[in-house]
């Protein structure tokens, strides 16, 4: 993987930089697009939050199953086995073209749930526009979690941030010439900031495709030859990949839903949510590449037999992730104002003092949970690592949709609460989810998890 061992300070950055940075260039790309749209329309900006989140939530489980091809792909190189690395490879990226004809179909009763947000007629008929241009190449997001599982899983994480930043880069200029109409191009607002999307999102794919199937990789690892599809392999993928994808798919849901009961409130609460959820970007984006590399790295000192070394390099990961996060969230609590004007459109319907006022308290809050997120992030990080998928869907289940989305409906319905202490009460819901994981990864439940049936391959000849 590195010259580094797993669990040093150096071999945890060595991995975690590149898919920090990737990550990073996905931030940016978000942050210019919003920050783009913001400068367009404030209409478009409102629409696009909550139709992005929509797409995401409904293509993840497909993408979190894929992305967890990684795991696989991290356990067979820390065993030595490359052509397992391989095979983990096709199995992605058939399970990407099974893909393609359930996320389209998928459209539409995406379509649907728009219509219920209760969102103006104004905002609603742009978050359809932008929503059904994300679905339809919603394959580029999975295309992409397939070609950098085998990438990543391997520790090779620079090639992924390569393609990734490269993807970015191409949304960033194609956003600013589709939406304002530059260079040619009509000026196409949100509608062209779906298609910037649509079109880069496979660029990254693409890139690390043809890198697996060409040169001395194709050689080294049998790419090519191992291009076939294996039901035992795939099977094992689906049981502990489906769990992967279905917490991605119940998190995202669940602050779809918040996001939804937010457009319901007053112009300021809901402009003020918008700006600080695109802030928070900049915090979450990162620390989420953190709780990547952990699950990486763990899954390679699994592979090697070595739980100790996985225990280390988690505690070092969030340590890593602290030290990160802790100077910006400073900038969250010293600077709203910077971060209030930056969004701020002077179509708004709100004065930016008043925005001002609960953007500051929000980025505050955001500045408090995000200690817990890093804690979340990293410790569900390692478990998934280890294939405790189950335990990490369950807990995750339980908490956002019979604890955290009820409680807000109560303060939203019955309490009539304003944004700012929906937000209080998220930020509790983070907390605690970050506490269960640490209890779960302390227990060492973990540490006896046969993620690749080795153990059951091992024991049948006697049988």
């Amino acid at each position: 993987m590195n010259k580094y061992s797993p669990d040093s300070y150096r071999g945890i950055i060595a991995i975690s930089l590149p898919i920090i940075a990737g990550m990073a260039g996905r931030t940016i790309m978000m942050f210019c697009d919003r920050l783009f749209l913001a400068q367009h329309s404030q209409l478009e900006l409102q629409a696009a939050l909550p139709a992005g989140v929509l797409s995401f939530a409904l293509l993840c489980v497909l993408f979190g199953t894929v992305s967890y091809s990684s795991t696989f792909v991290s356990q067979f190189f820390g065993a030595g086995d490359r052509e397992g690395c391989s095979k983990s490879l096709a199995q992605g990226l058939f399970l990407t073209m099974f893909s393609i004809p359930i996320l389209a179909a998928i459209t539409i009763p995406g379509s649907m749930l728009l219509n219920l947000s209760g969102h103006s007629p104004d905002v609603l008929a742009l978050e359809q526009t932008y929503f059904k241009i994300l679905m339809l190449s919603a394959s580029g997001p999975v295309f992409t979690a397939a070609a950098s599982a085998f990438w990543n899983g391997r520790g090779k994480t620079v090639p992924a941030m390569v393609a990734v930043l490269i993807g970015a880069g191409v949304n960033i200029i194609l956003d600013y010439l589709m939406i304002f109409g530059k260079l040619g191009f009509p000026e196409m607002g949100i509608k062209g900031a779906a298609i910037a999307t649509a079109i880069s999102s496979f660029i990254p794919g693409t890139i690390l495709t043809v890198a697996a199937f060409t040169g001395r990789t194709a050689r080294s690892y049998k790419t090519r030859e191992n291009f076939k599809f294996s039901w035992p392999l795939t099977s094992r993928i689906l049981k502990f990949g489906i769990p992967s994808g279905m917490q991605i798919f119940l998190d995202v849901a669940s602050f779809t839903i918040f996001i939804f009961i937010a457009g319901r409130l007053g112009v300021v609460d809901f402009t003020a949510n918008n700006l600080a959820f695109s802030v928070n970007n900049l915090a979450f984006n990162p620390l989420l590449g953190f709780g990547f590399a952990t699950t990486v790295i763990v899954g390679r000192c699994i592979g090697m037999g070595s739980t100790d070394m996985a225990v280390r390099a988690t505690w070092r990961s969030l340590l890593l992730a602290l030290c990160y996060f802790i100077p910006l969230a400073a900038t969250f609590v010293l600077f709203p104002g910077f971060y209030t004007k930056l969004f701020f459109s002077p179509d708004s319907s709100c004065s930016i003092e008043e925005l001002s006022s609960t953007a500051g308290k929000l980025l505050t809050i955001v500045a408090a949970w995000g200690v817990f997120d890093a804690a979340s992030l990293v410790f569900g990080g390692a478990l998934r690592g280890a294939g405790d998928t189950k335990y990490v869907v369950w807990v995750s289940g339980l908490l956002a949709w019979l604890c955290w989305i009820p409680g807000v409906l109560y303060l939203y319905a019955v309490r009539h609460s304003g944004i700012v202490t929906l937000w209080l009460f998220t930020s509790l819901y983070v907390g605690i989810l970050g506490v269960f994981f640490f209890l779960r990864f302390r227990s060492g439940k973990w540490k006896h998890i046969d993620l690749l049936g080795t153990e059951s391959e091992s024991a049948s000849p006697s049988q």
